[in-house]
């Protein structure tokens, strides 16, 4: 069983959904379908739904590392298999992968304010903003982080309903011939459905702060299989309404989507949908804020506050010159990279070495015994 901190920085075991559900939950659910129909096309659900299924393996992998690292987190696994400077240069590696992550989201949420709302204000202003309030809920702790997280459980279950009307307007024969594509061209649709599910990695760094860690295992696994299910029934409405030929023109098909609801007293339900979606966009920024702080303060002994605005400048600084949308293209391509390496492979290799070693270790203390 990994090791818990102090009771008083804990969450309960249910709160883990909140925040798996959280990180999982951000941008890319504005634009994920005209990103997995390159490939298995109209298929490319299927593709989807197998990604959602096979994190609940990971899952599952993530719970056994955590319950043999020594601190309950991937910073003293690290530390326990390969030694403290080799094990401090691999946390430091997955903190760079945390800022892509924190920098994926702001960029792709940015990108929407810039075009729909506000395209005369300058982009580093709005940065400031993003970034100001992040580091203002994360230097409240972990706590005030998972209530911020609870908007993201309940904000995109409320937007479903609207899609209602959408649907109204689908076609169900744009999912038709069904299953006519090869093997390949649903593994390109799968390896562009992972950056919409990316999240649950920040299990590794959360685990010593959940209290009962044996009960906070259902939690996850629910967390995955709501993650996975709200962009099905999305996708599913998107696909209905559009052919493939104009998800393929489509930036934004969420948005769209939204574009076409009217109400009496309200003519852009689109903004709706924007501005509710900060609330979901901020939660994963801050999960992953927090745990670049903890990273930051476990290897090379950095107190929380310096930690905290050195990310959000090195965030900052990489963000700037990040202006055409080619260059958001090439990050989300390079955070879908990453995120298959890390829950992919390295993942299951900490997992067979462990593993292995156990087993090595059980023979030896029988030979001795012996």
């Amino acid at each position: 069983m990994g090791k818990q901190v102090k009771e008083s920085l804990t969450v309960s075991p249910y709160l883990l959904w909140f925040l798996l559900h959280g990180t999982q939950m951000g941008s890319t659910l504005l634009i994920f379908q005209s990103r997995i129909i390159k490939g298995a096309e109209m298929d490319s659900m299927f593709s989807f739904a197998a990604v959602g299924i096979s994190l609940h393996l990971i899952i599952a992998i993530m719970f056994f590392l955590l319950e043999n690292a020594k601190d309950g987190d991937i910073i003293s696994l690290h530390n326990q298999l390969f030694g403290k400077r080799l094990g401090s240069l691999l946390t430091l590696a997955f903190y760079g992968y945390i800022l892509i992550f924190i920098i994926n989201e702001m960029r792709s949420y940015l990108e929407v304010i810039h075009v729909w709302v506000f395209p005369n204000t300058p982009l580093w202003s709005l940065s400031v903003l993003l970034l100001l309030t992040s580091a203002y809920i994360v230097s409240g702790g972990l706590r005030v982080i998972t209530g911020i997280s609870l908007f993201c459980v309940i904000i995109p279950s409320l937007l479903i309903p609207s899609l209602y009307f959408p649907l109204k307007q689908g076609h169900l024969t744009n999912f038709l011939p069904l299953f006519n594509h090869n093997a390949y061209e649903f593994a390109e649709s799968a390896y562009h459905s992972l950056s919409t599910l990316l999240g649950i990695e920040f299990l590794l760094l959360l685990y010593p702060f959940i209290k009962n860690q044996e009960k906070s295992k259902k939690w996850a696994h629910i967390a995955v299989a709501h993650s996975t299910l709200i962009p099905l029934i999305i996708g599913f409405v998107s696909f209905s309404f559009f052919n493939i030929q104009q998800l393929e023109h489509t930036i934004w098909p969420t948005l769209i989507l939204s574009k076409i609801i009217r109400f009496p007293f309200l003519e852009r339900f689109d903004y709706i949908y924007i501005f509710m979606w900060f609330f979901v966009m901020i939660s994963a920024c801050c999960v992953g804020l927090w745990g670049g702080v903890r990273i930051l303060k476990n290897t090379i002994g950095m107190k929380a506050k310096p930690s905290l605005w050195i990310t959000c400048g090195l965030v900052f600084v990489v963000l700037l010159p990040m202006k055409s949308p080619m260059t958001i293209e090439r990050l989300d391509s390079v955070l879908a990279l990453s995120g298959w390496i890390l829950l992919y492979g390295y993942i299951p290799l900490l997992f067979i070495w462990i593993r292995v070693s156990k087993r090595f270790k059980k023979r030896e203390g029988m030979a001795n015994g012996s």
